[in-house]
């Protein structure tokens, strides 16, 4: 049997299809534009059609979802669809779907990253218990918004006992940390009733504060733009505002975990922006942390330069999922044929 894996986006939408027995052998991959659809079943219809994969032939589903996941259906926060598991199974006939958040979802994938797919920002300093104790890592990552997930490995690195924890850290109060950040919020609070670091740690984010920076509210610029200019002062200004608040914030994040598998910085964003994320405007946001300054020392740092990992996420969480299921028939099958 089969798996299809979809990592979902506001923006861009990745999925797989892969033998369930074989799953990092995927068959087919494709990544479709989000807004080209109007929801999420004529997208997967597509995909199913470019890969020539057999509804009798596909038996799980596994989406990660930016935005509210319940167990029957999922609201996006950055796109206007609701997933429903109901319609996808009366539509597609496949039996086992799973939601996750697509932070959750990234969570796992990082368990399944090799060196070549992540940078080393900060290296860290693991403890000489760290092997025999609980194993957390936090994903955290800018793109069309900003996502915060944790996962707890277990004890003795036992990856099959993990599990993940969605949130909506990055609706947190956005603290500034100078004069220039104070000047900042007060500009966003113009725009905006709360002002949270989605609003700026994003790519609208990133945005506003090209404006800001440049003093030119109506001047319509995309964070791509931004991103590649080389002699616009308001541009580097403003990716240099940036990724000192991404590192305040993940600063932050450290100190609220103490994560002693590291922090993972995913997103689409980030790793379009290397010079700056690895400079030392990030590492200085990151380490200001005062009294507890030696504690985000020891807490490891990488960017994920892979934009997998979502969806290997989600893959990841299906076989297991399936696995589990097989195990669990097994042991039912054992369990009667010993009664009889």
């Amino acid at each position: 049997m089969h798996i299809i894996a979809a990592d979902v986006g506001g923006t861009k939408t990745r999925l797989v299809f892969a033998d369930s027995a074989e799953p990092r052998k995927v068959l087919h991959e494709a990544r479709y534009l989000s807004g080209d659809f109007d929801s999420f079943e004529p997208m997967l219809r597509t995909f199913m059609q470019d890969c020539g994969a057999p509804c009798d032939g596909v038996n799980t589903l596994s989406l990660a979802l930016p935005g509210l996941v319940s167990e029957t259906s999922a609201h996006l926060t950055n796109l206007p669809w609701t997933i429903e598991k109901q319609k996808l199974k009366d539509s597609f006939g496949i039996d086992n779907i799973y939601f996750m958040n697509d932070f959750q979802a990234s969570a796992f994938g990082t368990g399944q990253l090799r060196d070549k797919d992540r940078l080393i920002i900060n290296p860290g300093a693991l403890d000489s218990d760290g092997l025999h104790k609980s194993r957390t890592r936090v994903a955290v990552g800018a793109g069309t918004g900003l996502g915060v997930a944790w996962v707890d490995d277990g004890c003795h690195g036992d990856k099959a006992a993990a599990h993940t924890h969605a949130t909506e850290g990055g609706h947190i109060d956005f603290a500034p940390t100078n004069d220039t950040q104070i000047e900042l919020l007060k500009f966003l609070q113009q725009r905006f009733a709360h002002v949270s670091y989605e609003r700026i740690l994003s790519g609208d984010g990133l945005v506003s504060l090209y404006h800001f920076c440049n003093g030119k509210c109506s001047e319509e610029v995309s964070a791509e733009w931004i991103n590649n200019q080389s002699d616009d002062e308001a541009a580097d200004r403003a990716l240099s505002l940036f990724v000192q608040i991404y590192g305040a914030y993940i600063g932050n994040i450290a100190l609220l975990y103490k994560p002693n598998g590291g922090i993972f910085i995913t997103g689409g964003i980030a790793a379009k922006m290397l010079k700056k994320m690895l400079s030392k405007e990030f590492m200085n946001a990151y380490l200001n942390k005062g009294r507890m300054q030696t504690l985000v020392e020891q807490i490891a740092v990488y960017l994920v330069i892979n934009d997998r990992v979502g969806v290997l996420g989600a893959m990841s969480e299906a076989v297991k999922i399936q696995h589990n299921q097989m195990r669990q028939n097994s042991n039912q099958q054992n369990s009667k044929q010993q009664v009889s």
